[in-house]
């Protein structure tokens, strides 16, 4: 679907998604940057009604994007359905009509884990819809690897390893990325790549895994969380709140596919600039 409005209005290739979506009900299941940008577009393709059902909470899908982005589609006229998934999908023999979906409930993890999601009796409803798009995330592809490796794997099925090094459980086989942290930013996998690929760089000829000094500081600073962005400042000189830009209003960027957020104007790209992020914490560390 996003292939297709892509392509359309970039490149006017194939036809509008409009010819399919116009005044019609669209369902989203997932909770991502591409589920976001699968109701958004709905949205702009003229679609009657656009929902997103969500397995979690606000508070995930929130910290799975951004808050911007949330608070946006809201505006839009996207509706969120937490806690949600479908059971079962029913047709006339052709098309889509109707979803059955079932409503859960997190339970705490006794044991401090991730909390579970509890099926809630007498809590089924239905959608009726047109088309139902799934934009679920990624899981790894764990059947190419031997069994005989007998690696050591999360309870999210990824690559265990000691996220330093990245070496796993077999000697000379290391994992990053989707592989060792399950789906994430391209930001993430890129950064725990630079790393592995340092350390390989160095086992490859003396066999042992070893960080570089500003490795091991990368690592001190993270635990130490140098930089905490809910900090209050307070006393002589207080914070500077971040700069927020400009963005195309509700009406005027929802049937459209202009850019929503315009950027900052000079001044405002110097004063964020010029925003000092509490280096002297980072000092510290080194004295």
């Amino acid at each position: 679907m996003l292939d297709q409005v892509n392509l359309w209005h970039k490149y006017q290739i194939g036809e509008p998604a409009s010819n399919q979506l116009k005044g019609k009900t669209v369902v989203c299941v997932g909770g991502g940057f591409t589920s976001m940008d699968v109701v958004r577009c709905s949205i702009r393709e003229g679609a009657k009604k656009v929902i997103m059902l969500y397995r979690r909470d606000e508070k995930t899908i929130i910290r799975n994007t951004t808050y911007e982005e949330y608070h946006e589609a809201v505006e839009e006229g996207v509706e969120f359905i937490f806690h949600s998934a479908i059971e079962e999908i029913f047709d006339d023999g052709k098309n889509i009509n109707k979803l059955k979906v079932n409503k859960f409930e997190l339970v705490p993890d006794p044991d401090g884990g991730r909390p579970q999601l509890v099926k809630m009796e007498d809590g089924d409803f239905e959608i009726e819809c047109d088309y139902l798009i799934p934009a679920v995330s990624q899981a790894l592809d764990t059947q190419i690897l031997p069994e005989e490796w007998n690696l050591e794997m999360t309870s999210w099925n990824s690559i265990m390893t000691n996220g330093k090094d990245y070496m796993t459980t077999r000697p000379g086989l290391f994992a990053a990325g989707d592989c060792e942290y399950g789906p994430m930013t391209i930001v993430n996998a890129v950064g725990q790549a630079r790393r592995a690929a340092s350390v390989m760089s160095r086992y490859i000829y003396d066999g042992k895994c070893t960080l570089l000094d500003d490795e091991i500081m990368e690592d001190h600073l993270a635990k130490l969380k140098v930089y905490d962005k809910n900090e209050k400042i307070t006393g002589w000189m207080p914070g500077l709140p971040r700069a927020v830009s400009q963005k195309l209003e509700t009406e005027e960027r929802k049937t459209n596919n202009k850019e929503v957020n315009l950027g900052f104007t000079g001044e405002e790209a110097i004063a964020e600039a010029e925003r000092c992020m509490r280096c002297y914490y980072i000092s510290m560390v080194a004295v």
